[in-house]
């Protein structure tokens, strides 16, 4: 007796994740929206629960595990590679990347590993970095980690490109370059000293009034960007896990 594996439709399973994910993330920014901007809590400590620009948060955490699902997905595409090349290899690389990218959300690692370095670099004037270091206007982590990341944003555009043939897979992956971009943007401008200051002196409100929003957008643009990365790669996993399936039935019959 063989058992036939019911699976659904790639673009039907890609729409599900992806709506499921921007549900989440939307009830996540108005939960924040309400409980923190409106403060309709009195509670700090439980306000900091919905606050999607703090750690230990629910969008952390949902960062986290999201990015984390990406890396398992990716990892059952390599899996299903029927041949190991360099093209195949690539599915497993950017399962390591998401993976990576789950533990620094959980863990803060560029922001961390890049501020270490740039307090060094900055406060030493012998230090190779020094001249870099003590004129970056933003955050030091970006320039420390800006070719890293550089590099293997270069590199997932290339091989995505020449595995995912159809216009509209390709520009899911464009527009979810565009949000991780303009998200490193927003995040860029919240390290320039006193720029929120200076736009909220102007309007005559307090700097949160100003900045939180920014830091909301932000947030929310790294998620939506891995989401959309997910809904594509889960689209892939169905459709090889189907061919791979009607293989196997092939075989038995």
């Amino acid at each position: 007796m063989t058992t036939i594996i019911v699976l659904p439709e790639p673009k039907t399973a890609a729409r599900r994740v992806l709506l499921f994910c921007l549900t989440f993330e939307l009830v996540i920014q108005l939960l924040d929206f309400l409980f923190n901007y409106l403060q309709l809590l009195d509670s700090s400590s439980l306000r900091k629960i919905f606050n999607v620009a703090r750690e230990e948060s629910l969008g952390t955490w949902f960062s986290v595990v999201q990015a984390a699902v990406t890396g398992l997905v990716l990892s059952g595409l390599y899996y299903l590679s029927r041949v190991v090349n360099a093209r195949t290899l690539g599915w497993l690389l950017l399962a390591l990347f998401f993976f990576y990218m789950s533990a620094d959300d959980a863990a803060k690692i560029h922001e961390r590993v890049g501020g270490y370095i740039g307090q060094i670099s900055s406060s030493d004037e012998k230090a190779l970095l020094f001249g870099i270091a003590s004129v970056f206007p933003s955050y030091n982590w970006q320039w420390v980690f800006a070719p890293f990341f550089g590099l293997v944003g270069l590199y997932i555009l290339l091989f995505l490109w020449r595995q995912l043939p159809e216009m509209r897979q390709r520009i899911l992956v464009l527009a979810a370059f565009g949000c991780w971009a303009t998200a490193v943007g927003i995040d860029f401008i919240e390290g320039i000293e006193g720029f929120f200051e200076s736009i909220a002196a102007s309007m005559d409100v307090e700097v949160y009034t100003v900045s939180h929003p920014f830091l909301m957008l932000e947030e929310f643009l790294e998620m939506f960007g891995t989401t959309l990365f997910l809904s594509l790669f889960v689209s892939q996993f169905v459709s090889r896990m189907q061919a791979a399936v009607r293989g196997d039935y092939e075989q038995t019959v």
